[in-house]
């Protein structure tokens, strides 16, 4: 025997046997969700390129004598945002020989690349850009990690921080 379609045609017995469904609350949930997670990520990803956060990147660095070291990185970061980075050098036993937080003024440019000579006190066997804030005395810039009877050299302009 073929049913019709509308279960309002049905006999009796047989919508009694199978009732309507209820509503599928469980779907309504699970999408609803499903919506505004993937509503979060469209908005941030459009933030992101409105706004574009600040980042920085080591290209990179050459050590000219004993006692200086060539950094050469890049910024990344919104027009009207003054910057301050972290450069520190280190010897081979890690321990912090050239530390300088440099101030970056705003200047209208969303790139920017800085050469910058990092003194040291002795030949540097590593050299990293730590971190960039907007806040020169960010919690994201760790203090220097000197070894005793090691001075750092204070920094040439545009280093506001030397570590002493």
């Amino acid at each position: 025997m073929k049913l019709p379609t509308n279960r309002d045609l049905w006999p009796p017995h047989i919508q009694e046997r199978y009732p309507k469904p209820g509503k599928p609350w469980f779907l309504i949930v699970v999408g609803s969700i499903f919506i505004l997670v993937i509503g979060a990520f469209v908005t941030t990803g459009i933030l992101r390129v409105i706004t574009p956060p600040l980042n920085e990147k080591l290209l990179t660095w050459d050590i000219k004598d004993e006692n200086n070291v060539e950094v050469i990185f890049e910024i990344n970061r919104p027009i009207d945002m003054d910057v301050w980075c972290l450069l520190r050098s280190q010897d081979f036993y890690m321990t912090d020989i050239g530390y300088a937080i440099l101030e970056i003024p705003q200047d209208g440019k969303d790139y920017k690349q800085i050469n910058y000579v990092l003194k040291t006190a002795k030949e540097a066997f590593t050299v990293e850009v730590i971190n960039c804030d907007d806040d020169p005395k960010s919690t994201l810039f760790p203090q220097p990690q000197v070894a005793p009877g090691i001075d750092i050299p204070q920094q040439d302009p545009p280093a506001i921080y030397s570590g002493k």
